[in-house]
Order: C-alpha cells, then sequence, then structure tokens
C-alpha cells in the first residue's frame, strides 16, 4: 500500500510542476531577462551540396538542386570564361559574390573569377561554373553533354563526361562528408552520409 501512495504522490507532484511551469515566460520568451535566439540568416551565403546519380556519380548543384556545369572552352589557368553575351544567358555564371557555404566539395578548390562587366564567378579547380537555363527543378540535368563541350562538375572540379569510371571521390570507397564553409560560415545543415568528403 506504501508503494501504491508514493507513486501516486509523484505523479500528482508531476502534474502540478508541470501545470505551474506551463504559466511562466520560458528563457527566450517575452519576459525581462529571457534568452533569445534568431535563426540562422542564410541569405549572406550560398550554398553548394553534391548529388549522385547511378550513371554519372557525385556532381555539385546549387543550394535549389540545380547541377553546376563547367565549359570545355574556359580555361583554369588564369579562369576565364569564354561564354558572354547569348551564351551567358543560357549558361547562367555561377555568381561569387557572397561567402560559399559548401557540403561535400573541396574547398581549396574554389575560387573567384571577375567577369569582363566586373561580376564574380564562382570557379572550381579554376573552371568557371554555370547553371543551365532549362534546368528548371532539382534533378533535372539537360545540360549534360550539350554540344559536346558542356559537363556536369565533379565535387574535386572534373568534368564528368560519362558514367562512373570518372568519378571524383578520393578513394574508391565512399567516404564521409564533411561540411566546408568557406570565409568563416557555418553550415546550416548536417553533411549527407556516404558522400565523397573533402
Amino acid at each position: 500500500m506504501r508503494r501504491g501512495q508514493a507513486i501516486t504522490a509523484l505523479a500528482a507532484l508531476a502534474v502540478s510542476l508541470t501545470a505551474c511551469g506551463s504559466t511562466q515566460t520560458p528563457p527566450g520568451g517575452s519576459g525581462a531577462g529571457g534568452l533569445s535566439a534568431k535563426n540562422a540568416d542564410n541569405s549572406a551565403s550560398m550554398a553548394l551540396y553534391i548529388s549522385n546519380r547511378d550513371d554519372l556519380g557525385w556532381f555539385v548543384t546549387d543550394g535549389d538542386g540545380l547541377p553546376l556545369y563547367r565549359f570545355d572552352k574556359d580555361t583554369p589557368k588564369p579562369s576565364k570564361s569564354n561564354c558572354e553575351g547569348e551564351c551567358a544567358k543560357t549558361w547562367k555564371p555561377v555568381p561569387a559574390d557572397k561567402p560559399v557555404m559548401a557540403t561535400g566539395v573541396d574547398p581549396i578548390s574554389m575560387g573567384v573569377l571577375t567577369r569582363p562587366d566586373g561580376t564574380k564567378q564562382l570557379t572550381i579547380a579554376g573552371f568557371p561554373q554555370y547553371t543551365y537555363a532549362e534546368d528548371k527543378a532539382a534533378g533535372d540535368l539537360k545540360g549534360q553533354g550539350k554540344g559536346g563541350t558542356w559537363w556536369v562538375t565533379a565535387p574535386n572540379g572534373a568534368k564528368i563526361t560519362g558514367g562512373k569510371a570518372q568519378n571524383n571521390s578520393k578513394s574508391s570507397g565512399t567516404p564521409g562528408t564533411s561540411p566546408s564553409p568557406s570565409a568563416g560560415q557555418t553550415p546550416s545543415s548536417a553533411p549527407t552520409s556516404g558522400a565523397p568528403g573533402y
């Protein structure tokens, strides 16, 4: 009988404490002296991720899941874009006017190119990066192989022209990913498991 009474008393105490706690202003609330936290503002940075397809292996995408491409007529050393005018309307230069938060992309390989019009363009392994105007949704790869000169970009900056034979991981297995923020930024999400990392 004593044990049953003790359990009943503990249950009543727990209900009482819960009821009392619900009327107080929690830390971070509107009460004076409460701590407040703000959601991370990711608008001041650009996100890069990696994606994987059986026919291509790992490749780089922007924050919307659109693949990044490189152009065979561009040069990496020094970085130079040969896609201007009408070309740049179809193949949109990936801007580099914000710090990059990259997950799965080799941070040492990322750079910035100043285009003739003064805008900044992201480079990976020296090659200017682009998105394709016909890619509208995550997973689209309509620009892959266009004109025999446009190719999706691997995480290490290599072009992917075919199957996994040109895969881009640094080992034969599937290493883990580590976020690689540029300019001191902190990544907003945990890395995807099983992705190649640097």
